[in-house]
This record gives C-alpha cells, structure tokens and sequence, in this order.
C-alpha cells in the first residue's frame, strides 16, 4: 500500500489527496487469523513539512470473523482515523513514534496496520443482540429455546 510523494517534496506545506485500495492476504494476531474479504482502503492527505510526511487518513477494512457468541461467521467491518509521521529511513534510529521512508513512496502498510490492529475488538459479535449459545446443551438461543432449565444454563 504505497503513495507516491515526489511532488509534496518539493511543495512543502501544500496538502496532497490520495486514496489507495488493496486485497491483503490473511494476518495472524494474538490466537486470531484476520481473514480480509474486501480490498483494505485507505484515504487521506499527506503533508510534507521539510523534514518528515504527517500522513491524516481514513482506513476501512472487512474481515470475515467469528461471533464469539453464536460461533457463526459474520463479516465485520472496521473503521478507523489516524495520523500518522513518516520520516527519512535513519539506518540507526530507534524512534518507535514515526514510521520510516525511502525514495518518493511512503509505504502506508505497517502504519495501517497497526491503527486497524488497535481498532479491533476483543471479542467481536455478531451482533449487539445476539444470545449466544446455550452452555449445557449447545443450542443457538438466536434461533431455538433449548430444554435445559434456566439454572442449570446459568451454572455453566
């Protein structure tokens, strides 16, 4: 996911649009694989100040997901605004505030990435509303009442 910025370097201080799609293959985080079953997209502005890129953007991703209640896949949407400094690849710098750059492309992926990471939920759910499964029986209370007392539900 990269944007081209040659331009901006040479008019600093002037706000530059882009928008940039992109199908990213499975990612594994924590105990979760993210699954993305729409292309990533990304838009924003870039501004360059003489020194470093202030990249201002919106990310939008699908992830095909499981309810952590139900036990259904769902898609889940993810949405998330950021702000983000690219600076100059510095082969010694250990500044964990900006992410680095080389040439006149900025490579947004790790930068979004990791704002998509931060945005996702603990545990997703279907939906709000959803009841989830029975613990005794395994019944979806979505679509049956099961048989097993309310207790006996409740114990486990």
């Amino acid at each position: 996911m990269r944007i081209r910025v040659a331009n901006a370097i040479k008019q600093t201080g002037d706000e530059f649009p882009f928008t940039c799609s992109e199908q990213w293959e499975p990612v594994s985080y924590g105990e979760r694989t993210l699954m993305f079953c729409e292309p990533v997209t990304v838009t924003g502005t870039y501004v360059f100040d003489g020194k470093a890129f202030t990249v201002s953007a919106k990310a939008e991703a699908a992830l095909t997901s499981e309810c952590a209640r139900c036990l259904k896949a769902f898609t889940e949407r993810i949405s998330v605004s950021f702000s983000e400094r690219f600076v100059k690849d510095q082969p010694d710098s250990e500044d964990d505030e900006t992410y680095p750059y080389t040439g006149d492309e900025l490579d947004l992926g790790k930068a979004v990435m990791d704002n998509l990471l931060l945005e996702l939920p603990i545990a997703s759910v279907c939906r709000e509303e959803c009841k989830g499964l029975c613990p005794v029986c395994g019944a979806d209370w979505n679509v049956t009442e099961c048989q097993c007392t309310k207790n006996e539900a409740r114990e486990n």
